[in-house]
């Protein structure tokens, strides 16, 4: 294809052409394409769609990780030793090119294989070491952020969706407990992913890779576990969480972690909080799209699957 950017490409970063591009992913944040040299040596470049104050965070977070050799993408430098490149509104960043598989979701073909296994050790080694990185780059992104948002938005356009007043007790409601347990000294705190998923992961024949680290941010090693334990298990057409799959990752993680675990309301606060958080991504980019998510008219705060999940968890957090 032909990339409006591959002659700044090709002199920034030193690659010598001509250049193919083919395009990966294109989503509301960035588009990704795979970039191939005159050599067939490929890289992977991230072209954000949004000037992002978070990526050089993200850039210092993914040098340290390289360093004690953590499988994580590298970013490349320019010549001029820049991470980023800045165009029109615009962000570039090249990665270095990871040969493995990606898992778009965990379906049951899944189940009897080591994937689930795999992907919580290695969220458990990511949280060993960053609970003790220090990176100098303040980000802008927290745990809050899409929480803010949201809050941010003018109520009237809200009133649109059906039970909003119920989401916005909630998100007030659990914004507030957050803040008071991180404040008390409860939560071991550290860089987190911040969007665990099993499609930020590339395997390879006995371990795997975290990409995708643009929403890292200081926050609760926990809010990144209770994201897991909300995404990964295979629901039920009732909307019940597989109990089996959670329990897998639990113990697997364990084996890696900086803290044991269990199934606790510790950890089911955690997930409402990060059902809640993609929740209120779901209603503010819906609002901004003029109350669509794609082609689908929204109207009502039950379409949103991660508010679906977070009424099931809810509900035991408070049996708990």
């Amino acid at each position: 294809m032909t990339y409006k950017y591959s002659s700044q490409v090709e002199s920034e970063y030193g690659l010598k052409g001509p250049l193919a591009f083919d395009q990966i992913h294109n989503g509301p944040d960035n588009d990704v394409f795979i970039v191939t040299d005159f050599k067939n040596t490929n890289y992977v470049l991230r072209q954000s769609k949004r000037l992002g104050k978070n990526a050089m965070f993200e850039m210092e977070v993914l040098t340290k990780l390289a360093q004690v050799s953590f499988l994580s993408p590298e970013p490349l430098q320019t010549k001029s030793k820049a991470f980023l490149i800045n165009i029109d509104k615009i962000q570039l960043v090249l990665f270095t090119y990871i040969k493995g598989t990606q898992i778009p979701q965990l379906g049951t073909e899944h189940l009897e294989t080591d994937v689930i296994e795999r992907g919580a050790k290695k969220l458990g080694e990511l949280h060993s070491l960053t609970k003790n990185i220090k990176v100098s780059d303040i980000p802008s992104r927290t745990i809050f952020t899409e929480y803010d948002r949201l809050l941010a938005l003018d109520m009237e356009k809200l009133k649109p969706f059906k039970d909003f007043e119920i989401l916005l007790d909630q998100v007030k409601d659990f914004y507030s407990k957050a803040e008071s347990r991180i404040k008390g000294g409860k939560e071991l705190y550290g860089v987190i992913h911040n969007d665990y998923g099993i499609q930020n992961l590339i395997y390879i024949k006995d371990d795997c890779y975290i990409i995708d680290f643009d929403w890292a941010c200081y926050g609760p090693l926990l809010k990144d576990l209770g994201l897991a334990v909300a995404i990964w298990p295979l629901y039920s057409k009732d909307g019940v969480p597989s109990r089996t799959i959670i329990d897998r990752f639990l113990k697997s993680y364990n084996e890696t972690a900086p803290q044991t675990v269990a199934y606790d309301k510790d950890l089911i606060f955690w997930v409402c909080f990060a059902c809640l958080s993609d929740t209120c991504t779901f209603i503010t980019d819906t609002v901004q799209n003029n109350y669509k998510y794609g082609e689908k008219a929204i109207n009502d705060v039950e379409q949103c699957r991660m508010y679906k999940k977070f009424e099931y968890f809810y509900k035991e957090l408070k049996n708990k």
